[in-house]
């Protein structure tokens, strides 16, 4: 039987490596393809793999190229995508990447006899601020006037996939883990600590999406993507657990550096995730798990933490705004 030609977009990014190595252990059923924007540190990493997968050099920004990759696949899985973060410093970036390079991808797919399937990730974030409705539901409103930038790409991008004519499955994604992006972003302070967040390891993203390929029952339809019980909590509880493992220690951030509302994550519905996890089995990651590799991650290092946790708080709630206006009003109030 020949094998199953699949091109994967984002091999670059976190989620993208792990959907990227679970192809990989699967060379026997699949012909691996990657679309890959042609920088330097992409060159370096990818080349060890020039043998053992074929990789397209390009942009989404660009059709011909896309239209290229693109050609004689099976099946696109599609990540590519400007992160959250980037979004909010860089809206028009987002929207031309997220948003026109998607269109050229599904209007290249087009383009093609037979048409390939498409498995598209989108994100929680697409449901708006669920701090007082936690419990999320496939069958939910999407929060289509959000004024969050990399929301409004994922609904659009949705919209766009479903007009489309093409066969294709959609996974909104809850809250990714990974030792790869543990890092304080500006963006991070915009969750209210009482948010309720179920998270999911990428590697457990990987395998529900890989798993999906040969999934009938996958097709022409949108799923709500997490870990499950065992890894729901609150982003208070969650980011305390990870700054006592990392030797911060806990209540390391006062309140005042987070927002109040207006950001999104909630619980993804039980029963719709156990029926996920009975066609795809993919959870095998609880946040227990993901706290060992922390701890492993850290490892020495958390013992040199409290040497410098004063500056290093300093210098991290430098890059809250919420913080920085509660010490701009308290000055205010003292004079």
């Amino acid at each position: 039987m020949d094998k199953l030609k699949i091109l994967l977009t984002g091999a670059s990014g976190t989620v993208g490596k792990d959907v990227f190595n679970e192809l990989l252990k699967r060379n026997d059923e699949y012909k691996v393809s990657l679309f890959l924007r042609g920088s330097k540190k992409n060159r370096k990493n990818f080349q060890k793999f020039i043998n053992t997968s074929t990789i397209y050099w390009g942009s989404l920004h660009n059709f011909n190229e896309v239209e290229q990759a693109v050609s004689g696949q099976d099946v696109i899985i599609h990540l590519a995508a400007v992160i959250p973060d980037i979004a909010m410093d860089n809206p028009e970036l987002a929207r031309k990447t997220n948003i026109e390079g998607t269109k050229n991808l599904v209007s290249a797919m087009l383009k093609q006899d037979p048409t390939p399937k498409l498995i598209f990730t989108s994100s929680v974030a697409i449901y708006g601020d669920r701090l007082k409705n936690p419990i999320i539901k496939i069958t939910d409103e999407i929060d289509v006037n959000t004024d969050e930038v990399y929301a409004q790409t994922k609904v659009q991008c949705e919209k766009m996939i479903k007009e489309s004519g093409l066969i294709y499955s959609i996974f909104r994604l809850s809250y990714c883990v990974s030792t790869d992006i543990i890092k304080v972003r500006p963006l991070m302070y915009h969750m209210p600590l009482e948010t309720s967040v179920e998270v999911i390891h990428t590697k457990d993203v990987a395998t529900a999406l890989v798993n999906a390929i040969k999934t009938d029952a996958v097709w022409g339809k949108t799923f709500n993507l997490a870990g499950g019980n065992t890894c729901q909590i609150s982003f208070r509880e969650n980011l305390n657990d990870l700054l006592e493992i990392m030797g911060f220690g806990r209540n390391f951030f006062p309140d005042e550096a987070f927002a109040k509302d207006n950001f999104h994550c909630g619980f993804y519905d039980s029963a719709e995730m156990e029926e996920n996890q009975k066609l795809l089995n993919f959870q095998n990651h609880t946040l227990e798990d993901f706290y060992s590799e922390v701890k492993k991650w850290i490892g020495f290092k958390r013992h040199l933490i409290p040497l410098v946790r004063p500056i290093l708080r300093w210098l991290l709630l430098k890059k809250s705004s919420f913080y920085q206006e509660y010490k701009k009003r308290s000055k205010e109030r003292m004079k």
